[in-house]
């Protein structure tokens, strides 16, 4: 009679689950896509690499884990492409302003580089102002570009008008009147304005006419 205890046979150890590198690549693609490094990119890529990732794990049979982040990758990329046009409608006033400011800064330079070239011709016509802006070719050789306001719509006429013509330059009866202006229409909130003392303000206000 055989007493021998047969050998327990080892027990089967299950293979560990492996973590999805396509739920980890939807989590991180949320995650930049959520701080707008890659905002639209980002978040569109999460959402489809996490639907992939669960599609995967599904059909795994308990092989592949990654549920959880697979899960949060697409949440993320969902918030990120709801936040991106709520942040263009924030930004986009902003630039907008930040845009007229700088036409604005713009128009003013071609104004003060107009009164340069009228102080030019000044002094050699006896202090007066010219006329006519054809008369200031000489003394600014990019005349016709500062003619034009950033703002303007139309580009075919100068933006500017001259109103102290025919007076002296620089005289101290005119230094507070305004010398040249611009159209009222090229910037939303006012114009600028070159009085005769050489000096360009932008007024906050709109001419009548």
């Amino acid at each position: 009679m055989n007493d021998q205890v047969p050998p327990i046979p080892p027990a089967t150890v299950a293979p560990s689950a492996k973590t999805s590198g396509l739920a980890i690549a939807s989590l991180v693609l949320g995650i930049l896509g959520l701080i707008c490094i890659l905002p639209v990119v980002g978040a569109i890529l999460a959402v489809i690499l996490g639907v992939l990732a669960l599609n995967q794990i599904n059909k795994s049979s308990g092989t592949v884990k990654g549920q959880g982040q697979a899960i949060a990758g697409i949440v993320l990329g969902g918030v990120g492409l709801v936040m991106i046009p709520m942040m263009a409608a924030m930004l986009l006033p902003a630039l907008s302003a930040a845009r007229q400011k700088a036409r604005v800064v713009m128009c003013m330079n071609n104004l003060r580089q107009i009164g340069m070239a009228t102080g030019l011709y000044s002094a050699e016509h006896d202090g007066f102002i010219p006329k006519e802006f054809n008369d200031l070719r000489p003394y600014n050789s990019n005349l016709d570009k500062l003619l034009i306001c950033p703002s303007a719509k139309n580009t075919s006429n100068p933006s500017y008008r001259i109103l102290l013509g025919g007076q002296k330059w620089n005289d101290q009866g005119i230094w507070k009147e305004i010398a040249v202006t611009e159209l009222a229409t090229n910037h939303r909130f006012g114009y600028n304005a070159l009085y005769g003392d050489g000096h360009v303000e932008f007024l906050r206000q709109r001419r009548n006419d």
